[in-house]
């Protein structure tokens, strides 16, 4: 059984999105130069984007993937121009609609990319356009610790998961509420005391 630390696999444009998250409030990069997004790209069997222009070009992609994200994670549709840029990105790779397993009795029309330097928009867009199709859009959300921002899909069966990961976010933030009412308790026991002193002073 999968736990919040063994989540289910997540769609390439939570991934995509992933590449730029926060811990505590600090920003970590995961694709802020060629060679980090090469690897990033390598991992997702995606083809390497060109130099400096694939690279600013994918980045202005996560801006508005993460946007649509954000807006969706808080049950608000996505703005027009982060839709826009997504449907761009549909668009601008050239392909063909192929027939896959057409002698079975699942037989499906697909379309097949060309391996150009769009695919990697493609793709992630086509995921993300898939995710809408599922109809599955109330499960994605943003870790529980506002110093975070991870974003997922939650597959949990009551779909109540809170945190990126338990053992990170999830702890953390536990403790962190569990000091902050050890802080009310002492102050307010404080507070008590110093009415019972006045009182028979």
């Amino acid at each position: 059984m999968l736990t919040e630390d063994q989540p289910a696999a997540q769609p390439l444009f939570i991934d995509f999105v992933n590449t730029l998250h926060w811990y505590e409030g600090v920003p970590i990069e995961l694709i802020g130069n060629a060679t980090d997004l090469a690897v990033w790209l390598g991992e997702h069997a995606l083809p390497t984007a060109s130099g400096e222009a694939g690279l600013q070009a994918l980045l202005a992609l996560r801006d508005h993937a993460r946007a649509a994200t954000e807006s969706l994670a808080s049950g608000q549709v996505p703005a027009a121009a982060d839709l826009a840029a997504l449907n761009a990105a549909l668009g601008a790779s050239t392909g063909r609609l192929v027939l896959n397993d057409a002698d079975t009795s699942f037989a499906q029309l697909a379309f097949e990319a060309d391996e150009d330097e769009q695919l990697p928009a493609f793709r992630i867009a086509l995921s993300f356009a898939n995710f809408l199709e599922s109809g599955q859009r109330h499960r994605l959300k943003l870790c529980a610790n506002p110093g975070c921002g991870f974003a997922f899909v939650d597959t949990s069966t009551n779909g109540t998961r809170r945190w990126c990961f338990m053992r990170y976010c999830g702890n953390r933030m536990k403790l962190r509420a569990f000091r902050q009412r050890q802080a009310s308790g002492l102050g307010l026991r404080a507070a008590l005391d110093d009415q019972a002193a006045s009182r028979t002073a």
